[in-house]
């Protein structure tokens, strides 16, 4: 399996409310090349809207290190990178508007769309009304690359499939004043399909794959 380049992974990280029934969490929501961790490149990185403040009070976007068995080539590479800068984006500002900063869903299109960002944007409603609760400290893990799409052209990737583990010890959102039930499993499988859109890519759907890492 080959190692993707990739940067650290600086932030909290959550999932969203439509892994309720699957994760049978009662109420819950939900030859090796070296790719070292390093900062995004510039080709894969987000326009910067001159609206939101200085570049110097963005965080600075990572690729997250990841692990493929395909043998990405250099435009299926920059494709990959793109959609991990939306990746570490998604749950950057997700694990940040969970945890309170509200003002933060406002972030969430820049790296979300379609189903993905209706779940979440519904997620920070019901712990902004209090009817919801989030706590924990959550990273994905095990990030692989599992396919990748291209469109009419095939030097043109505009589909990324990505793997993830999450630890469901290390987080919870759920109603408030209710119980909390164990789970059947401590650790699932994830998967991301984040897409190219007009303005970049984004997380397009979130589902879960198996109930194991």
């Amino acid at each position: 399996m080959k190692t993707g380049r990739g940067g650290r992974i600086r932030y909290r990280a959550t999932t969203a409310l439509t892994l309720a029934a699957a994760l049978a969490l009662p109420l819950v929501l939900s030859g090796c090349e070296d790719h070292s961790p390093v900062a995004a490149p510039t080709s894969t990185m987000p326009a910067k809207d001159p609206s939101n403040g200085s570049p110097s009070a963005d965080p600075q976007p990572t690729v997250p290190a990841y692990e493929t068995d395909l043998d990405l080539s250099p435009e299926e590479t920059e494709a990959v990178e793109g959609a991990l800068v939306a990746f570490e984006g998604f749950f950057r500002s997700v694990n940040s508007a969970y945890s309170g900063d509200f003002e933060t869903a406002d972030d969430f299109p820049k790296f979300a769309s379609g189903d993905a960002l209706e779940s979440i944007r519904g997620d920070v409603q019901v712990v902004e009304d209090g009817t919801y609760e989030f706590w924990g400290d959550i990273s994905p893990s095990k990030v692989t690359i599992d396919e990748v799409k291209t469109s009419d052209d095939p030097k043109v990737v505009n589909t990324v499939s990505v793997d993830f583990c999450f630890d469901l010890t290390e987080w919870s959102l759920r109603p408030k004043d209710k119980e909390e039930t164990a789970s059947k499993s401590d650790f699932v499988t994830m998967e991301h399909m984040i897409k190219k859109t007009s303005k970049g890519w984004r997380v397009a759907e979130q589902s879960l794959k198996e109930k194991r890492c």
